[in-house]
């Protein structure tokens, strides 16, 4: 079977939420509403998989890529005109060979694809329409249908179940669809095919779904999506909520608590009450007393100041909610306040209420790389004495080569191939070709001096203050497990947890896991104190590494003895 996903993007929606995404893009918690279909099928195993592209068509083929992470192998279809959705269906004609499920790519399906199949396949006809029980509301013609389950009535005077939209086809249908004519398959193709007597049957589908149409739509699946995600993770507690559900929803962020989502590199002042469920997405700084409700959800980059109260609300990503402002049952961007009961979009003027934060944080990123730099600058500044005359020994008495070079990896550079940034990181050099110790090499390693070069990788931009552990890249590849992977989610650092908590001779399964404890946990207050920790550290580490290295030589006499 093959799969036509509909992503043309024709039929502008949900403005100014799409004002410079397109639909199929809409963040659901924290990820796309075309991921969430791509994992329904994954689910199911369809390997061929095309997307119809059309207007931003180039956002989604960049977010989607080839499709290796849902396992597929996809192919686009670029519109250079709007054909709507069956002409969409008969552009992509010529790749279309077997049956074939249509799916809208800007609504949510949680179709039970084998059940839907399996009805197609056993009534033998050439088309299957998707329904729905009829959302309160909505403008999606209904149908009326018989005993054998074929459509008998299509229209809006109908009273059965609602068209969703999908359907499933054999390939000589589509010779039923005018070629480069505007085409829809609710409003034309159906209807045409009822009038000509070809049998149209109707497969009810029992999990959610949402067309995403109004504001009232998002709000709603935004709600049933988190409460799904509380109830798979702690059903005894999660009593309240909508009561619709779906089956497998997947939040990529930590769980700290049962039904509390927090993504990575968060700052949460430990005054902030937490009622859950709610999601934090990544980036994002929680103020001092701040109360987040039930049904809570924050996208990424976000800033929620002191004192504010939010309950029941989605805050979307660059937004900052000011101190003390209150927010329940409200959709937020950027820049305006929708209520989705009564569809009324309010903009906000007033920066210090509602306001932009992306210049924020680009800002608080380079503010972070300028105060990296300046430390770093000053750790040369002060151990410049130190490195001169390491670095003249060590010219002497390695024959000029006083630096090694090696190629270590930094964190994932691109999320679609999982490509890894390399750099060479710099150090004394204190062993010979064979692996003895050079004259002050021993020494240098003992203290870890030989390491003070690394600063300069710090200016250079290659390391971290703080981060996981550089890795060589015979070291990278072993990590072949899935939860390997998240550790490349922070940079390489000068120190870290890896630092605090593990030795040398630490085997590279504890590193990792220490490492992808600190990418999971990872706050700007962790690094500070992980990098005033350090000191102490190496000093211990020290005082322990001496007496090893005495009781080794004592034992080399005695054997000589």
């Amino acid at each position: 079977m093959q799969v036509l996903i509909l992503a043309t993007d024709e039929q502008p929606k949900l403005g100014p939420l799409t004002a410079t995404m397109p639909a199929a893009l809409l963040p659901l918690i924290d990820r796309p509403v075309l991921a969430t279909t791509l994992e329904i099928l994954g689910r199911y195993g369809c390997p061929d998989v095309l997307i119809s592209l059309y207007e931003r068509g180039g956002q989604i083929a960049a977010y989607v890529g080839g499709g290796r992470r849902w396992g597929f192998d996809i192919k686009y279809v670029t519109q250079r005109k709007a054909w709507g959705s069956a002409g969409s269906l008969r552009w992509a004609g010529s790749l279309l060979e077997t049956t074939t499920l249509v799916l809208p790519g800007d609504a949510l399906f949680d179709l039970d694809l084998a059940e839907a199949v399996a009805f197609h396949q056993a009534h033998g006809g050439k088309v299957t329409a998707i329904l729905h029980t009829p959302r309160p509301g909505d403008q999606h013609p209904r149908v009326r249908l018989n005993d054998d389950q074929r459509i008998t009535e299509l229209g809006a005077a109908a009273t059965g179940l609602q068209v969703t939209g999908a359907i499933i086809l054999e390939p000589e249908l589509l010779r039923a669809i005018p070629d480069h004519e505007h085409y829809d398959i609710v409003a034309d193709l159906l209807p045409e095919l009822l009038a000509a007597n070809e049998p149209i049957y109707g497969f009810q589908m029992t999990g959610y779904w949402n067309p995403l149409a109004t504001f009232r739509d998002y709000h709603e699946a935004q709600q049933v999506y988190l409460s799904s995600a509380y109830a798979a993770s702690a059903p005894e507690e999660a009593m309240t909520g909508p009561a619709d559900r779906l089956r497998y929803p997947s939040l990529d962020a930590r769980q700290i608590a049962p039904g509390i989502w927090v993504g990575r590199e968060h700052s949460i002042h430990p005054t902030a009450k937490l009622a859950p469920p709610v999601y934090i997405g990544q980036h994002t700084w929680i103020g001092r007393e701040v109360e987040l409700g039930f049904g809570t959800i924050i996208g990424s980059n976000v800033v929620i100041d002191d004192e504010a109260t939010i309950i029941q609300s989605s805050i979307l990503n660059n937004t900052y909610v000011g101190q003390l402002v209150h927010i329940e049952h409200k959709l937020v961007t950027p820049g305006s306040v929708n209520d989705p009961v009564e569809e009324v979009t309010t903009e906000i003027v007033d920066p210090f209420l509602i306001g932009q934060v992306e210049s924020k944080q680009r800002n608080r990123s380079s503010l972070r790389r300028t105060l990296t730099n300046l430390v770093a600058l000053l750790l040369v500044l002060l151990t410049s004495p130190l490195l001169g005359v390491i670095g003249l020994l060590n010219f002497l008495t390695t024959g000029g080569r006083m630096l090694i070079r090696d190629v270590k990896v930094g964190q994932r550079l691109n999320e679609e191939n999982g490509r890894l940034y390399t750099f060479e990181l710099i150090h004394f050099r204190t062993r010979r070709h064979d692996g003895s110790y050079t004259l002050l090499g021993k020494w240098l390693e003992q203290w870890e001096l030989h390491r003070l070069p690394e600063f300069f990788n710090v200016l250079r931009g290659d390391l971290e203050l703080v981060g996981v552990k550089p890795l060589s890249l015979a070291e990278a590849a072993q990590l072949t497990e899935e939860w390997h992977q998240r550790r490349h989610d922070a940079p390489a650092g000068l120190t870290g947890l890896w630092y605090l908590q593990t030795e040398s001779t630490t085997d590279l399964d504890t590193v990792i896991v220490t490492d992808v404890y600190y990418t999971a946990t990872r706050t700007w207050l962790e690094d500070v104190r992980i990098l005033l920790q350090t000191p102490n550290v190496w000093s211990r580490r020290i005082r322990t590494r001496t007496p090893r290295a005495r009781d080794a030589k004592t034992k080399n006499e005695i054997s000589r003895m």
